[in-house]
Parts: structure tokens; sequence; C-alpha cells
């Protein structure tokens, strides 16, 4: 636009620790770009950002889907940069409360106590990803591995080997042995796309070594069930379950 002009008087207190968050990883490029476009749109009286997820999509001129939008938005509220109530399904707009946004009145908006409203633990952050306006197979999804989960904990205990590759299942071994010649190792792994993306960064924060099972696991059971099942790995405590990678393994095959 060669006659952009900027307006002095309508500007936005934007933080560098934004920035900072970005180059060390604690937020992706895409989950950046969403919180700098709230903050951008939020009313300065309450730090608060009216949106919904088609909207969202439009204004990114669809470059996110808006299943994807959904799922950089539960991320953001997952690591508490934004929180928004459970929409379950909504498809209208709603608001969403900005961590730490400069208010007009001198003060900055505070979503913590947002978290502790329910039983005073984190409990509710990943029910409302599960429970937020996702595809509609979640909810079976996410019943099938309640009803499973607790018989397999004491199974993965410490001193069982972590591998995403490895199951009680024979038919599984079998499998992982006719694909290890078509090895691809995390450290040297480049996503191409936001699947590859997730499943990477599952892939590390599972401790695996390998992207084969999880990437054949995307192709058989979608993006929406490797998620899932992560969230409900990851929901243990780290004393009832050592082994996460076995575990999510099992899970995913339930």
């Amino acid at each position: 636009m060669e006659n952009l002009k900027i307006d002095n008087n309508d500007y936005v207190k934007l933080p560098r620790s934004i920035k900072t968050a970005l180059v060390d990883g604690f937020l992706r490029f895409e989950e950046y770009s969403v919180l700098v476009w709230l903050w951008i749109n939020a009313n300065p009286r309450n730090g608060r950002a009216q949106v919904s997820y088609a909207g969202l999509s439009q204004d990114f001129k669809e470059k996110y889907s808006k299943n994807m939008v959904n799922r950089l938005m539960l991320n953001l509220k997952r690591k508490k940069w934004i929180w928004f109530a459970i929409q379950q399904g909504r498809r209208s707009s709603f608001n969403v409360d900005i961590a730490s946004y400069p208010l007009s009145d001198g003060t900055f908006m505070d979503i913590e106590y947002r978290f502790q409203q329910k039983s005073g633990r984190s409990q509710n952050v990943t029910d409302d990803r599960s429970l937020a306006e996702v595809p509609t197979e979640v909810g079976d999804i996410r019943q099938k591995l309640k009803d499973g989960k607790n018989l397999l904990i004491e199974q993965f205990s410490l001193g069982s080997q972590n591998t995403l590759g490895r199951s009680p299942n024979n038919d599984n071994e079998k499998e992982n042995n006719n694909k290890r010649s078509t090895r691809q190792p995390v450290r040297n792994f480049n996503p191409k796309t936001y699947e590859d993306q997730r499943c990477w960064e599952i892939a590390k924060d599972l401790g695996e070594k390998d992207m084969a099972f999880i990437l054949s696991a995307l192709k058989k059971h979608g993006l929406t069930k490797i998620e899932s099942v992560y969230q409900s790995v990851m929901d243990q405590p780290n004393d009832k379950v050592k082994n996460k990678g076995a575990y999510f393994n099992t899970l995913l095959n339930l």
C-alpha cells in the first residue's frame, strides 16, 4: 500500500515478551500470529476480544482453517495466554480474555483466577480443550479413552521401554518391524504441514527418537484422535505413568 498512513492516535501496547516466547520456542509462529491479532483487536477497557473461529479463519485469509484456528486457540488457552468459556459446539462469536493486557485504567488483565474456578486445579483447562468447538468425533474418542486408560496405567511403570513403536500387541510389533527401513529421526524431522508439526511436537514431548510410528498413526487415525490421546497421557501424574510413550501407543489402539 503506497498510501499507507500510520495513525499515531490509534495504537496498542504489545509486550516484547510475546516475541521472546516465540524465539524461545514457547509459542509456535501460528500461535504467535493469532495472539498478536487478538491483542490488536481487544477492547482496551476490559482486555477482551470478541471472535469466532470462522471469523478468525477469514481474518487470516483462510490460511488457517476453522479447525486449525480452533486448535491454536486451545493451545493458547492451555499455555494461559488467553481464556475463554467452554463453547460446546457454538458457532457464534465468543469473548476471549487476554492475559496481562494493558487496560485503559492503567491496570492489567488478570486471567489466572479463571483457571482456578473448578476444583482449585488446572483440570478445567483440559476439560475445556475436550469440550470446546472441535470435530464431533472428539467426544466419542474421549469416552473410549476414559473407559480404558485407568486399566492400563500400572502396565507402564518405570522400567518399561519408552517408544511409540512398541506395544503389547504382537501385530503392532510386526508392523513396526516392517517399518524399520523408513525410520525418520525426530531430531532431523522437517514438518511440512500443520499436522506434521503437531505430531513432531508430541513425539518430542513423549521423548521419542523416531517419527515413523506417529506419522503412520496420523494416516490411520487422524490428528484429532492423536491430540486427544496425547492430552489423556499428559493428564496422568508422573508418578502413575512413567512410560508415557508406551501408554500413548496403547491408548491410541483402543
